[in-house]
């Protein structure tokens, strides 16, 4: 009976001995699969930050003169001054993509300035419209205290106007589009309010630098579905261009889509991204290109999604979105677990049936 009392805590021993071995074996890999998991995470946002230096050919002007008038407000004039460098919205993923479009400056060959924040809006959306007077316009006619807005939709119907205050040389304002507002490009005319006295006393250049316009794009939004990692994702994408072959691709955490419009104007596209699809540091290219940083805005990030709001000349272009973080399909770590789980499951059978027997 010792003997059999013996054989039995020898098996039970070994048993005991093997599951230390298959728990300790997969927590190794399991610490194995992190450590590479997050080495690549770090090549992979060392890689968005070093590349950042490719031309998309669009430059940033939020603003235009009477001359410029069929011009969105995608371009930067010469005036216009950084508010520095890129912007972080996410601390933890060092996300190097800026949340605003730099304001631009009034200055002597452009004595008003108006620009919107977007470049893009939908029905409903709420527009804020700001601008700055050149203190050398300002001093010219004995100061300018308000500036009146006026906004018109595609077809020249007026939805908005108003007399905005000048503070310190700017100004600004906001309102709702209606939710059946019409698609295509509105027109924001800004005039600075000088006293009619004052204004006959001007010369013709003088007085066409009381007045500036700018363009922005209202269309309505389509979702796309995508399919990936065994779950249903829908991609809002908002734009003035054509939009084709939306795509997702798992192993190269990228997300891509075609878009085109009539060579010589303008496109803009607004995408809206949930993070359980990609998320991350992000990288935006156009045709193999990195995007200029005055391209690409993060108009939004919230708990759940990302928007991005990218603008480009118009023939046919791929823009690729590319993140450190997607959905995965079946994680490598909960593989290993229940490998591990499923090994201690099949040992702990043998030995019962050895203890059995004996």
């Amino acid at each position: 009976m010792k003997s059999g009392g013996c054989f039995v805590s020898i098996v039970h021993f070994r048993f005991i001995l093997s599951a230390m071995f298959v728990l300790a074996l997969g927590a190794s890999l399991m610490v194995s699969v992190v450590d590479a998991q997050t080495e690549k995470t770090d090549v992979d946002a060392n890689v968005s930050t070093r590349v950042n230096v490719g031309q998309s050919g669009i430059q940033a002007n939020t603003t235009s003169n009477e001359s410029a008038k069929a011009e969105l407000n995608t371009t930067t004039s010469s005036n216009a001054k950084p508010q520095g460098e890129y912007q972080s919205a996410q601390t933890e993923s060092h996300d190097r993509l800026k949340t605003s479009y730099d304001m631009v400056y009034a200055g002597s060959d452009n004595t008003l300035a108006v620009q919107t924040q977007r470049h893009l809006y939908k029905p409903g959306d709420a527009v804020s419209v700001e601008g700055t007077i050149w203190s050398g316009l300002s001093a010219s006619v004995g100061g300018i205290n308000t500036v009146s807005v006026q906004v018109t939709d595609d077809g020249g119907n007026e939805i908005y106007t108003e007399k905005e205050q000048v503070n310190n040389g700017e100004y600004s304002g906001s309102f709702e589009l209606p939710t059946d507002a019409k698609k295509g490009a509105y027109t924001i005319h800004a005039k600075a309010d000088v006293n009619a006295e004052v204004l006959s006393t001007l010369t013709l250049k003088m007085q066409a630098g009381l007045d500036s316009t700018t363009k922005f794009i209202v269309e309505n939004p389509t979702a796309w579905a995508i399919k990936a990692g065994g779950h249903d994702f829908d991609v809002n994408i908002t734009s003035d261009s054509d939009v084709t072959d939306v795509k997702f691709d798992e192993q190269a955490k990228k997300l891509s889509l075609g878009v085109q419009g009539e060579t010589g104007t303008t496109g803009v596209t607004d995408i809206t991204i949930p993070k359980s699809l990609l998320s991350g540091d992000l990288t935006v290219m156009i045709d193999g290109q990195v995007m200029a940083p005055s391209d690409v805005v993060k108009t939004s990030d919230v708990q759940d999604e990302t928007t991005l709001e990218i603008n480009y000349h118009h023939s046919s272009h791929v823009i690729e979105i590319t993140g450190t973080n997607a959905v995965p399909e079946f994680p490598i770590s909960t593989v290993i677990m229940a490998l591990a789980i499923s090994s201690v499951i099949i040992l702990a059978s043998y030995g019962n049936r050895i203890i059995k027997r004996n």
